[in-house]
C-alpha cells in the first residue's frame, strides 16, 4: 500500500469502520460497557471458573474447539455450560479438545493445564505437522491456502486431521441453557449409525453464492440453512480430496466467498444422507434480548450484534 493509501486508511477508513462497529453494538456507552464486561468474563474464566471434571481425554466422542488467547474465556464458558447439565455418566462419554488457532500463548496454555487438566490442548506445532502429513501442498493447494488465511476453514479441517470416530465442533461464543437433549439423542443415534450427522440452523441462508451457482457445482443443492457453529459427524466422513475439489470448483467458477466454509460444511453434513437438524426454536442463532433474559431455548449462539448481550448479561446467568 502506498503512503497515501496508508494515510487514507488510518485517518478515514479505520475511524469510519470503528464508528460503524460502535453503532452496531448500541452506541459508545453500550460498546464500552460490552468491552468492560468481556474483560470481567475473561478474568472470571481463567481465575475462578470451575468445570465439572466427569469428562476425560479418553472419552469416545470428541468435542472440539478452535481457540486462542482472544477467545479462551468464551471456549471455557461454553464447555462449562455444556457439562453443567449432564450427569456423570453422560459426561464420561465425551472428551474435550482445544485446537490452537495460532494465538494460544504459553502463558494461557499453562493456566489451562493447571486449572483444566481434563481438556486436551493441541498446539499449533502439532497441527502444522498434521497438515504437512495429511495435506501436502502439491495435492491440496486450496486447503493449504484456506487454512493459512481463513480461520473458518481451520475449524472445518483441524479437528479431523489424523482422526476417526464421532466428533462435534462447537464455536466458542455459544452457551447452553439446559440439557441439550437433541444433541445427546443424536450422539446415541451415532453409536448405532456412523453415517449420522448433526447440525443447527442459521437465521438466514448464508452461503455467499447464488442458488444456481451452488447447483452448478453441487447438483443436489443444499436443502438446509446450516450454521457451522455447531455440527457433529464422524471424522472419517471428512473427505479432504472432496473438499479440495469443491473449494477449487467454487472459486474457479464464481470467486471466493466469506461463507464458503459454511457452504462446504452444509454439503458434507447433507451428503451423509442422515442429517439431524436441531429445532431452531431451541438451538437459537442470534438470540434477542427477550430470549436472553427469559433464557429461552437450549442453546444460544451469540453472533453479530448479540455479542453485547453475551458479554454484558448472558455469561453471568450461567454462574448465578
Amino acid at each position: 500500500m502506498s503512503l497515501a493509501g496508508k494515510l487514507l486508511y488510518k485517518f478515514y477508513y479505520q475511524p469510519k469502520t470503528q464508528k460503524e462497529v460502535v453503532r452496531k453494538f448500541g452506541g459508545k456507552q453500550r460498546y464500552q460497557e460490552m468491552l468492560a464486561a468481556e474483560k470481567e468474563m475473561e478474568r472470571y474464566a481463567l481465575d475462578i471458573l470451575t468445570i465439572k471434571s466427569d469428562f476425560n481425554p479418553e472419552g469416545r466422542f470428541k468435542i472440539n474447539f478452535l481457540t486462542g488467547d482472544r477467545f479462551i474465556h468464551q471456549s471455557l464458558f461454553c464447555v462449562y455450560s455444556f457439562f453443567k447439565f449432564l450427569t456423570p455418566g453422560e459426561s464420561g462419554q465425551f472428551s474435550v479438545n482445544f485446537y490452537s488457532d495460532g494465538t494460544l500463548s504459553d502463558q494461557v496454555s499453562a493456566i489451562l493445564r493447571q486449572r483444566f487438566p481434563q481438556i486436551r490442548l493441541i498446539s499449533s506445532a502439532e497441527t502444522k505437522q498434521a497438515l504437512k502429513e495429511c495435506l501436502p501442498v502439491a495435492t491440496f493447494p486450496k486447503l493449504n491456502e484456506k487454512t493459512a488465511v481463513m480461520p473458518l476453514f481451520k475449524k472445518l479441517i483441524y479437528p479431523h486431521l489424523k482422526q476417526t470416530g464421532g466428533a462435534a465442533f462447537f464455536d466458542s461464543d455459544m452457551l447452553f441453557l439446559k440439557k441439550p437433549v437433541a444433541f445427546l439423542n443424536w450422539v446415541g443415534q451415532y453409536e448405532e449409525n456412523q453415517n449420522a450427522a448433526f447440525g443447527i440452523s442459521d437465521v438466514q441462508r448464508s452461503y455467499g453464492y447464488q442458488e444456481q451457482e451452488i447447483r452448478k457445482i453441487w447438483s443436489s443443492g443444499v436443502s438446509h440453512n446450516i450454521n457451522s457453529g455447531m455440527y457433529g459427524i464422524d471424522s472419517s466422513k471428512i473427505d479432504l480430496h472432496f473438499i479440495e475439489n469443491l473449494v477449487s470448483d467454487f472459486e474457479k467458477n464464481f470467486g471466493s466467498q466469506y461463507y464458503l466454509e459454511q457452504l462446504i460444511t452444509a454439503i458434507i453434513l447433507e451428503r451423509t444422507g442422515n442429517l439431524v437438524v436441531a429445532d431452531p426454536q431451541e438451538y437459537i442463532v442470534l438470540p434477542g434480548a427477550a430470549q436472553v433474559r427469559s433464557q429461552t431455548g437450549t442453546l444460544h449462539h451469540y453472533v453479530n450484534e448479540s455479542k453485547a448481550l453475551y458479554f454484558i448479561e448472558s455469561w453471568k446467568k450461567q454462574i448465578v
